[in-house]
């Protein structure tokens, strides 16, 4: 064998060793014993629900309006001060901080961009309140039957609310999705680990949010077909192919036979995230017993 020959073989041979070396640093294998595979579309959804703000327990659509109505520069603080006056609040004595009131008088305008974004991306993913696009209706008294009252779908209003839950469903989907892919980047945390990360990546997110949400308000030429509306299901669908379904499971919404948001899924794709989810000590429990 000639010196060339050698050469060849012995160059073949160490980078054969150095491409397996790499292999060993990447395979599969290296997934810790105590990690498992949880999607990040829960861990994110209940740290958004985290960053709402809560009134006695309680969400509060006024005072959220008034926060929301800060954080986009739509009213003075003096509006703000009697619309607590309303509400039997004094403005001045509401803390800087601590207080569920607080971001209505500290002027802490990033604040109140990710409540208010807090606020709009759980409103989507919460229970329907079908008053927002019902109107009173009284029927005079006829026939001998006594004047009722009852409350009716007012088409306007519903088309204006449906336009808006199809554009913060949107919104969830496109900012969850990229909050996710950034989680995915530092596998192993915990999940107390990783919902605190998506806390500070959604405050970060917050003006983004927002902006998405105008970015993402369908056409006005937009027909809504309400499919089902009931205490345990609210369904509708679009005529640019979208599905908006909340029940049981929460928000489903479906774009185009895709699932754009929900069962796990973001913009159709799952995204996994490798959690520490049990202590490294359960390696040894795993290890079959010695004979």
């Amino acid at each position: 064998m000639n010196m060339k020959t050698i050469f060849v073989t012995t160059l073949i041979t160490l980078l054969a060793l150095a491409g397996y070396d790499k292999f060993l640093v990447n395979r599969p294998a290296d997934i810790k014993t105590n990690w498992l595979s949880i999607p990040a579309l829960p861990v994110i959804h209940d740290a958004v629900f985290e960053l709402s703000p809560r009134f006695d327990g309680q969400r509060n659509t006024p005072a959220m309006e008034q926060i929301c109505a800060l954080a986009r520069g739509e009213v003075k603080q003096e509006q703000v001060n009697a619309f607590l006056k309303q509400q039997g609040v004094v403005a001045q004595t509401v803390p800087k901080e601590g207080s569920p009131f607080s971001l209505l008088v500290n002027g802490d305008q990033a604040g109140q961009t990710t409540a208010c974004a807090a606020y709009l991306a759980t409103t989507v993913l919460s229970t329907v309140n079908v008053s927002e696009f019902m109107r009173p209706v009284t029927t005079p008294a006829a026939n001998g039957q006594p004047e009722k009252s009852a409350l009716q779908v007012d088409n306007a209003l519903l088309a204006s609310a449906l336009s808006i839950k199809l554009a913060e469903a949107r919104a969830n989907a496109d900012v969850f999705a990229l909050i996710a892919a950034e989680l995915q980047r530092s596998p192993g945390l915990s999940i107390p680990q990783y919902r605190a990360r998506a806390e500070q990546l959604f405050a970060r997110l917050a003006p983004t949010y927002l902006q998405r949400i105008k970015d993402q308000l369908p056409a006005a030429d937009t027909q809504y077909k309400l499919l089902e509306m009931d205490d345990s299901r609210f369904l509708f669908s679009s005529s640019i192919g979208s599905v908006f379904e909340f029940g049981s499971n929460g928000l489903i919404l479906d774009q185009g036979g895709i699932t754009w948001y929900g069962q796990g899924k973001l913009l159709g794709q799952d995204y996994p995230l490798q959690v520490a989810y049990f202590s490294p000590l359960v390696k040894a429990l795993l290890v079959p017993p010695q004979s």
